[in-house]
C-alpha cells in the first residue's frame, strides 16, 4: 500500500514574507485625526473701498464740502479783492490824470530847460568853470615868485621847489586847454537840445501815453483777478440743485 505524499509546509514562506498592514485602515484613522477648519468667508466690503475704509488707491474716502465753510472762504476773496481793487482804479485814475493834462510834456520839458539854462551858465565863457583853469595857473606862478625871493631854502633845495612849481603851471595849462575844449563842447551841445524843444515836447507826450498803457493793462489784469473771486463767491451762495 503507497503512502500518502506529505502537504508542504507555509511555515518557510510565512517567515521570508511578514504580514503586510491594511493600509486602507491607516489612511482612515489618520484623516480621523486632522481637524477640519470650517470655510472662512471674506469681509464684503463697498466696491472701490478697502478693508481699511480707505479708496481702492490707498487714499481716504472723499469728505463732504461744507457749504458753510466755502461761504466764509469765498467771501474773504471777495472782500480782500474788492478792497484792493478799489484802491488801485484809484491810484490809477490818479495816474492817467496827470498823464493826461494839457501842460504834462510841458512840465516835464521845463524841468529839463532849467537844468540846461543851469549848465550852459556855469560852462559859459565867463562861467564858473571857465575861471578854474587860469586859477591854478595864476597859484603857481605866484609860488614861483614866492620861491625866489626866499631864503630860508638852500640853492639846492630852491631849485627843486622852482622846478616843480613850473612843471605844476606847465600842467595847469595843458588841463586848462583841455577843460576849454570839453566846455566848448558841452556847451554846443546844450545849445542843440534847446532848439529842439519843440520835438522832444512830443517826445515826452509818447513817453507819457506808454506809461497810461501800462496803467490800463495792470488795470485789466486785476479786475480779472477780483471777477475769479466773484466767480467762486457766487458758487458758493448758490443753492445745489435738488438729488445732487
Amino acid at each position: 500500500m503507497r503512502s500518502p505524499t506529505p502537504r508542504p509546509s507555509l511555515a518557510p514562506i510565512l517567515r521570508r514574507s511578514p504580514p503586510r498592514p491594511c493600509f486602507a485602515l491607516a489612511i482612515a484613522a489618520t484623516l480621523a485625526l486632522v481637524p477640519i477648519a470650517p470655510p472662512a468667508f471674506a469681509a464684503e466690503t463697498p466696491a472701490g473701498q478697502g478693508a481699511n475704509g480707505q479708496g481702492a488707491n490707498g487714499q481716504g474716502a472723499p469728505q463732504v464740502a461744507n457749504p458753510v465753510e466755502d461761504f466764509n472762504r469765498t467771501l474773504g476773496d471777495v472782500k480782500r479783492n474788492l478792497g484792493s481793487l478799489t484802491g488801485r482804479i484809484e491810484q490809477s485814475t490818479r495816474e492817467i490824470e496827470k498823464q493826461t493834462a494839457p501842460d504834462a510834456a510841458k512840465k516835464d520839458l521845463a524841468e529839463l530847460q532849467a537844468l540846461i539854462a543851469e549848465a550852459l551858465g556855469a560852462v559859459s565863457d565867463n562861467g564858473a568853470v571857465a575861471t578854474l583853469g587860469q586859477k591854478v595857473i595864476d597859484y603857481s606862478r605866484a609860488k614861483q615868485r614866492q620861491i625866489e625871493a626866499e631864503t630860508r631854502f638852500s640853492a639846492e633845495e630852491r631849485q627843486y621847489l622852482l622846478g616843480e612849481w613850473n612843471r605844476i603851471g606847465t600842467e595847469a595849462k595843458k588841463a586848462t586847454d583841455d577843460l576849454t575844449n570839453a566846455r566848448g563842447e558841452f556847451t554846443k551841445l546844450l545849445k542843440t537840445v534847446q532848439t529842439r524843444s519843440d520835438y522832444i515836447e512830443e517826445l515826452q507826450a509818447l513817453n507819457n501815453a506808454e506809461q497810461m498803457l501800462q496803467v490800463i493793462r495792470r488795470l485789466a489784469d486785476d479786475i480779472r483777478n477780483a471777477s475769479s473771486a466773484l466767480k467762486g463767491f457766487i458758487q458758493a451762495v448758490t443753492p445745489p440743485e435738488p438729488g445732487t
